[in-house]
């Protein structure tokens, strides 16, 4: 019976964060671990039903922004018609290509910075010996460190993060986390309008060592619903580092329940069983420079390790909950005129950032 005590306080702690985010909409983290088994218990459905049950007290008929944004995507008012047809995907698939919808001035900018500021350096170390390939749970690291910028002809670590403070810092990034065409997809797709987490951009490279791909599948968690909003900022090939998503596995269905029901075990699911169950559904998202990808990340996925060629990516959330979200508020230096607009607008929906004005710990009521 002894074994039962972490188990119970997992539950209640539980039961205690959703009365709380019901009530108040504060963040209840320590439901994260109890969301993530339900989920692999009932092959997604869980989520859904949470998600009907928490945010029930937003009610919002009107999922319009509410304020007048200036989009960075070319020709968004052109394809707004087109938003029904995206989201439709959505929903049949769970991963939709925006093509070449940046703004040429705003990628260069992204790739500019990418390439000059100070960068956080990983070097992926080799598999352990006797290693099934496309098992690994995490990927061995064998060097950490920084880096003043990237040569992307001669990149000599594996992965180069920019240092997520900084990336906020940068006007072109906060104006996409408030981009009123990519809210309005999300919006249209979650049935509320989306909360907003933080943003990461990184280099993938070549320089990786023998062994490591393919790399595992795996589901996302810290939310019930979302999109993931991957931007990217060059040419991505199959060679090159990529995005591999199983369609339709965001959904309950017959061909990847047994893989959601491994979750209960363990995060991850080998390359080898997923492409034994659903070989046919597995898609390999290329796009080039200034595409935009749509993934609800509920579904299988992951990121490929790239055989030849570098990828520079740009990552955010749009989630309808905050529910079991881990992050805590990040402060702002800096706030641009769209993202003030924005913050102004739908404070439930920016509360993960926080001006330095601001008491950094505070939350945002639903």
């Amino acid at each position: 019976m002894s074994g039962l005590g972490p188990i119970s306080s997992r539950v209640g702690a539980f039961c205690g964060g959703m009365w709380r985010y019901w009530r108040s909409g504060q963040p209840a983290p320590e439901s994260n671990y109890i969301v993530q088994k339900l989920y692999a218990y009932t092959d997604g459905r869980s989520n859904d039903f949470l998600f009907r049950i928490v945010e029930s007290r937003r009610r919002q008929t009107d999922l319009r922004p509410g304020w007048e944004g200036t989009s960075v995507l070319s020709d968004s008012g052109r394809c707004q018609a087109n938003t029904e047809e995206i989201v439709r995907t959505l929903k049949q698939d769970g991963v939709v290509v925006l093509e070449k919808r940046l703004k040429k001035e705003t990628m260069q900018n992204l790739y500019e910075l990418a390439v000059s500021c100070p960068l956080e350096t990983r070097i992926y170390g080799p598999p352990e010996t006797g290693s099934e390939p496309g098992t690994l749970i995490t990927t061995p690291i064998a060097q950490t460190g920084t880096s003043r910028g990237m040569d992307p002809s001669q990149p000599r670590h594996s992965v180069y993060t920019l240092p997520r403070a900084l990336l906020l810092e940068n006007e072109n990034v906060q104006a996409l986390m408030c981009d009123p065409y990519l809210l309005g997809i999300a919006a249209r797709y979650l049935g509320v309008f989306p909360v907003v987490t933080k943003p990461d951009m990184w280099w993938d490279t070549d320089f990786v060592p023998e062994g490591l791909r393919p790399r595992p599948f795996h589901t996302d968690s810290g939310c019930l619903r979302w999109l993931k909003v991957g931007i990217n900022l060059t040419d991505t090939t199959i060679e090159s580092p990529h995005f591999v998503y199983v369609k339709g596995s965001h959904k309950p269905n017959r061909e990847t329940r047994l893989l959601t029901r491994r979750l209960t075990r363990r995060m991850n699911l080998s390359d080898k069983e997923v492409r034994e169950l659903c070989a046919q559904k597995i898609v390999h998202v290329t796009a080039p420079a200034g595409s935009i990808t749509l993934a609800d990340t509920r579904g299988i996925h992951k990121g490929e390790i790239s055989q030849c060629g570098n990828r520079l990516i740009l990552y955010f959330g749009l989630e309808g909950s905050a529910f079991n979200n881990v992050d805590q508020p990040m402060p702002l230096n800096h706030v641009g005129s769209e993202l003030a607009k924005a913050m102004n607008a739908r404070p439930f929906s920016y509360q993960f950032f926080a001006p330095r004005n601001q008491e950094s710990g505070s939350r945002r009521s639903v």
